[in-house]
């Protein structure tokens, strides 16, 4: 029998025996997947304390909608998706958290002292609305690697682990993204 075979064998089992409520099933769950999961988060968020965070907001929703899994033996990939959708939630916070900190923080020059025209920033602000509608357009895992390379500044191989593809495919699904954004948004180009 195949490794991989074993594996999804494993994970079924784990995944039925956790739903029907089996409490040592889920720290077995806990104990096979940790390790895997804290690797793919911290090249995420690259934050030790937001790490454990959103591992532990993870675990809650595996837990708590395990019922919604429609094939066991697609428990890791699941929980893959989960951890991504935990993580661009976590960025999207320190990212407003950070943008809240700027516009509260006293010692910025008035508007009128910096280089910033304020026209700029609107045209910014709807150029980046169009981005993210043509990236939306874009099937699922092409927009995940083009984000996970270009938003949250991961490294091929680490896009590669996370989405447990091979490097070629991560390679295929940027480039297919940005020549269709490339395409899609020509006309934002000054």
């Amino acid at each position: 029998m195949a490794k991989g075979s074993f594996d999804q064998q494993y994970y079924a089992l784990l995944a039925s025996r956790v739903r029907e409520g089996d409490p040592d099933a889920f720290a077995e769950l806990y104990a096979a997947t940790y390790d895997m999961l804290y690797r793919n988060v911290y090249y995420f968020l690259r934050n030790p304390d937001d790490v454990h965070d959103a591992l532990q907001e993870i675990y809650i929703s595996v837990y708590k909608n395990i019922g919604s899994l429609k094939l066991d033996r697609l428990l890791l990939p699941w929980m893959k998706q989960i951890s991504y959708h935990v993580c661009c939630d976590f960025v999207r916070e320190a990212k407003a958290r950070r943008d809240m900190s700027a516009e509260l923080d006293d010692e910025a020059p008035p508007s009128s002292l910096t280089d910033e025209d304020p026209f700029r920033q609107v045209y910014d602000r709807d150029a980046w609305d169009r981005v993210s509608q043509a990236l939306d357009r874009r099937p699922v895992k092409e927009r995940q690697a083009f984000l996970l390379r270009y938003e949250s500044e991961l490294k091929l191989e680490e896009i590669a682990d996370f989405m447990g593809v091979s490097l070629a495919s991560v390679k295929r699904y940027i480039n297919s993204a940005r020549a269709a954004l490339q395409k899609e948004l020509a006309h934002l180009k000054p």
